[in-house]
């Protein structure tokens, strides 16, 4: 059998998708140096006590319900190849070594969805462009360096992009043929989407637009139409299904939306100038948006539609919205369609004479971008200074040290005694509701731990007092107050910002000479905060940042202080 040339293109295409995305999926392993994995697999793994109900509404919880199906299957594929006795030693092997389960989020969670992203936008561009213009979406995809970094990560933005953009499907072939089926469909993945994200409610308003443009013109002219509101009942139903303890537990879950979410006025220019040129390149975003623009006088009906979910999406990420650059990520897929549709659709056709360049062109904008993706990969599969902190600790301090850390993220990857483990029992009773749960974790970090490996770890604190057990016992940033509780080592890194461990490290810089420091950039910057102080979460998507460093992590100094 021939194998069409156009099957062989997108076959590529999403091969190198495939490829940077899968490149250093393994990252700081079994360590953990992305500080929102944890809230989506600690949730996967904690529904395997039987309490569904997540606690936790600040980000929906579909994800973690997803991931905790995955989890399920892969217990027992070990169950039935007898690598595994039970479901406490399934537990137990999570505190031990953690390295399956991220590998299997972050293939399921990140890579899968961000390749599925890239041939759903190739299929979004049939229904709209010509196939050239799908392909070169396709590739434009491929190649972005935003969705390239996100994919490497087990959050909820690689699945919100996917199902975004199944529901445009479904929405254009409502347009095309609307029938009460489509309707069903439609809101079905509106429910979905929101209940991966809530930033996905704009898309509600894509199925009104998409029903008033639609073919139909008896039903298509009134907002009265029954297919409409099936519709929208599905999604709401959906929601409610892929979210059920928003109903069983509505008050927690409405206290959470209205209390708990972050959220302020960004500006209208920071996530342009920011994440998108920065994480989508400065030439595609403009030439993308020149494309749609372009295409709105060509095919207004199909491109008001289009733009409809990211205008509106754009207003919410304006004025209540955070400045991470993941929030642009819905976007880019209609940037790339922009840009498939003005090389291939416009610039082609109208200056033909001109067409080798304009595809050498349209290739090269996305050069900066796949040298960006190739360096993060790089970054990615670098000795952390994390890690080297810790080898180093491991070989030069004995354990049980005691040891004071200026932060629980941003720090040498050592853990505590068991002694300190079992004196955290004391606090759990702070929160009643999650005191079952929270033991069995703690019960189970002891299990796991390795007395050799470990330090007295303290947390410094501007108020110290009872916090979350991932950040207790806390101490005093007083110099005296570590004396007096025999702390012998003090570590620091350049990404906290707090005034009062700041002082305190210049209070020590002055009487003692550190022991070990860890720079992961070329040039020594020394405890100067980073060039990126925005996307802090992990890797950086600023040029400079990124460009600067020859591994990643903090930049880590250790002063002995006894």
């Amino acid at each position: 059998m021939k194998i069409k040339k156009q099957t062989v293109y997108l076959a590529l295409i999403l091969g190198l998708g495939l490829v940077f995305r899968l490149w250093g999926i393994n990252f700081g392993l079994p360590y953990l140096f992305h500080q929102d994995e944890p809230i989506v697999v600690n949730h996967a793994i904690a529904y395997g006590s039987g309490d569904l109900n997540p606690h936790f509404f600040v980000i929906p919880p579909l994800t973690s319900y997803i991931l905790f199906i995955i989890y399920v299957a892969y217990y027992l594929i070990l169950m039935l190849f007898g690598c595994i006795k039970g479901q406490e030693a399934f537990a137990v092997s999570f505190f031990k070594d953690p390295t399956p389960f991220y590998l299997i989020g972050r293939f399921f969670v990140g890579v899968l969805p961000s390749v599925a992203s890239v041939y759903l936008t190739y299929r979004l561009g049939l229904k709209f462009f010509s196939k050239k213009a799908a392909y070169y979406a396709a590739f434009a995809m491929a190649f972005s360096f935003l969705n390239i970094l996100n994919a490497h990560y087990i959050y909820t933005d690689n699945f919100l992009v996917m199902f975004m953009l199944c529901t445009y499907l479904t929405l254009a072939n409502l347009m095309d043929n609307p029938n009460l089926s489509k309707y069903i469909f439609s809101g079905m993945f509106i429910g979905i989407s929101i209940a991966i994200k809530y930033n996905a409610a704009p898309l509600i308003a894509s199925l009104f637009i998409a029903h008033l443009l639609s073919r139909e013109r008896r039903d298509a002219g009134t907002l009265f139409s029954y297919k409409l509101w099936m519709g929208l009942s599905c999604a709401i139903l959906t929601f409610i299904i892929c979210n059920p303890f928003s109903l069983f537990d509505a008050r927690f879950f409405l206290s959470s939306l209205g209390g708990k979410i972050r959220h302020s006025y960004i500006g209208w220019s920071h996530h342009v100038r920011y994440s998108l040129f920065e994480g989508f390149g400065v030439f595609a975003t403009l030439l993308g948006v020149i494309g749609l623009c372009l295409g709105l006088k060509k095919r207004p009906k199909k491109i008001i539609f289009m733009v409809s979910f990211p205008a509106l999406f754009y207003l919410h990420l304006v004025y209540v919205s955070q400045p991470f650059p993941r929030y642009v990520l819905v976007l880019i897929p209609f940037l790339c369609l922009g840009l498939g549709f003005l090389f291939f659709d416009y610039l082609c056709v109208k200056f033909k004479k001109l067409k080798p360049a304009i595809i050498l062109l349209s290739i090269s904008i996305f050069i900066a971008s796949g040298l960006k993706a190739i360096k993060a990969d790089r970054l990615f599969s670098s000795l952390d200074t994390r890690v080297e902190s810790r080898q180093w600790m491991i070989k030069n301090i004995p354990g049980q040290s005691r040891i004071a850390l200026d932060h629980t993220f941003f720090r040498p990857q050592i853990g505590q005694t068991t002694q300190q483990l079992r004196a955290k029992e004391k606090i759990i009773g702070n929160e009643p509701a999650l005191k079952s749960l929270k033991s069995r974790k703690l019960r189970w970090q002891i299990m796991a731990s390795q007395d050799n490996h470990s330090y007295e770890i303290y947390y410094l604190d501007d108020e110290p007092a009872e916090g979350f057990l991932s950040a207790w016992p806390t101490i005093g940033c007083k110099l005296e107050e570590l004396k007096k509780s025999n702390i012998e080592y003090v570590v620091f890194n350049n990404m906290t910002d707090s005034p009062v461990v700041d002082k305190l490290q210049r209070e020590i810089a002055a009487l003692y000479r550190p022991v070990a420091t860890f720079d992961p950039y070329y040039t020594n910057r020394g405890l100067q905060a980073p060039y990126d102080t925005v996307e802090t979460t992990c890797l950086s998507v600023l040029s400079k940042e990124l460009f600067s460093r020859k591994q990643s992590g903090p930049y880590v100094i250790i002063y002995k202080i006894k």
